[in-house]
């Protein structure tokens, strides 16, 4: 009953919707996943085994392509592409965006079809390279689309109405018209299906790029979205979150998540399309203030962006932030979140966990860099992790955690900058000290190192495994007074 409630109400809003939402965004970068989450993958058919993604220019632009091969006939011979709409557009109320290009031309070549290929209703390129919705909605304008060449098409299909746009420009249209109406009896689970067909009007193709709007798009629209499709936001929503979704990128507590030139996270919706980190984006051993077309503002200065997801953004704040509240601010090319309140804090120690068995122990390695610290079996590898060993620490060897937010070093080192080499490194300006714990007995160690890694913003801490016995330890890293939260563990065994 739940779930039938549930699809009611969204059924409900969709068909109420009078602005375009845009729904699933495909961009072909070498997957067929979504851009964000909420869609399924495109589904390949692929019979031939040829299917591929390739390296393309694409309106000037190099970009990687989903390349369909096959061949006409017999029909299970056909190469394309599905995609399950249902539960995201309404039947007769739904926009398609699509970028390709045909290779053969002459024929009649089906781009999309939403009646699950039981009849011959659909988009084609007729013989002379026109769009024709069959049967009733044809281009023969000025308007010819060339075998081999990308174009941007848009299908719109409002209630009684096909529209057709060709590089931001309507081109036919026809009204009043059932076409387009994704037909319950037909086609009850939605299959949307992209370039087959069922009487063999089928060609090879390549597609950049394929999105989903509920609703219709309007022509300032189409035309907005065609002067940038690869970056294109038309129908997103503004990225959204709360201050409880701003976090110490370690420790994931909201208490004073910000430190300057320290990791932070921003949980959240809608922050993104691209999944993405900042490893081949440094310019001048600096981070990208802006990394797949976000930005993180604290205060009104740009952070160093480190991640992007959907729902997930990591930053790197900047340096000269004050202690006390401050504001946050995501923007993701031309749509901007609210100004959210958060809190800001010169040291804020958190160390680095590893995310399996709850997160319950410290990210640390020996000093001499052949083993990772843990248990054996964390991550069910048998004691191996990367090419290296995965032990318990070992009493009389130095191993390495890391940190964020451990305030100041000196010397200090600009944030997001690669820390240059340098002899002593780069220790904090306050004390530090580890604390152990285990039945009741705490062991205090003062490390041999505090400071910056070779990462910007990665603190590491490096000490002497004391002289205990075995067992599992609370480990609390204390910086200038300042303790890192509890609940992280280091085992240590002879």
């Amino acid at each position: 009953m739940r779930k039938f409630v549930l699809l009611f109400l969204l059924s409900t809003a969709l068909s109420q919707a009078q602005n375009a939402v845009q729904v699933s965004n495909y961009l072909f970068q070498s997957s067929l996943n979504p851009q964000r989450g909420g869609s399924a993958p495109l589904a390949a058919v692929n019979p031939s085994g040829n299917n591929s993604f390739v390296t393309d220019t694409v309106f000037g632009q190099v970009r990687t392509v989903y390349e369909v091969q096959g061949a006409a006939l017999p029909l299970s011979a056909e190469g394309g592409l599905t995609y399950q709409a249902k539960d995201k557009v309404p039947r007769d109320n739904y926009s398609m965006e699509f970028i390709f290009s045909m290779s053969t031309g002459s024929i009649w070549r089906r781009i999309y079809g939403c009646v699950n290929l039981k009849r011959s209703e659909g988009l084609y390129l007729d013989p002379s390279g026109f769009l024709n919705y069959y049967s009733g909605v044809s281009s023969i304008g000025n308007d010819k689309l060339n075998a081999g060449t990308y174009y941007h098409v848009v299908m719109v299909k409002k209630p009684g109405e096909v529209l057709l746009y060709v590089n931001g420009l309507l081109v036919a249209s026809r009204s009043p018209s059932d076409l387009g109406v994704m037909d319950a009896s037909l086609n009850p689970d939605q299959l949307v299906q992209l370039f087959l067909d069922d009487d063999g009007e089928w060609s090879p193709g390549r597609i950049a790029l394929f999105r989903v709007y509920a609703g219709p798009l309007s022509a300032t629209e189409v035309k907005t979205i065609y002067a940038a499709p690869f970056t294109s936001t038309v129908g997103l929503p503004n990225p959204s979150f709360q201050s409880s979704g701003i976090v110490n990128s370690a420790s994931y507590a909201s208490s004073n998540a910000i430190s300057p030139g320290s990791f932070f996270t921003i949980f959240g919706n809608d922050l993104a399309d691209d999944s993405g980190d900042w490893s081949q984006a440094f310019v001048n051993n600096f981070g990208p203030r802006r990394l797949n077309n976000v930005r993180v503002l604290v205060n009104d200065q740009e952070s160093f962006v480190v991640f992007t997801s959907s729902a997930q953004v990591n930053a790197l704040a900047p340096d000269n932030i004050p202690e006390g509240p401050v504001t946050v601010v995501v923007e993701y090319s031309n749509l901007h979140s609210t100004v959210v309140p958060s809190q800001a804090t010169r040291i804020n120690p958190a160390v680095f966990r590893y995310t399996p068995q709850s997160s319950r122990y410290l990210a640390s390695t020996s000093n001499d860099g052949t083993a990772y610290i843990g248990p054996a079996n964390l991550f069910d590898t048998n004691g191996s992790l990367n090419g290296l060993a995965l032990r318990p620490a070992r009493p009389g060897e130095y191993i390495v955690l890391y940190g964020t937010g451990l305030g100041p070093t000196s010397p200090a080192v600009p944030a997001g900058q690669i820390p240059p080499a340098h002899s002593g490194g780069y220790p904090v300006t306050s004390s530090s000290e580890i604390r152990l714990t285990a039945n009741g007995q705490t062991t205090t160690v003062v490390p041999a190192y505090t400071g910056l890694s070779g990462f910007p913003g990665l603190h590491q801490v490096v000490f002497l495994v004391p002289s205990i016995a075995d067992g599992e330890y609370e480990t609390v890293l204390v910086v200038n007074g300042l303790t890192s939260p509890s609940g992280t563990y280091l085992p240590i065994s002879r």
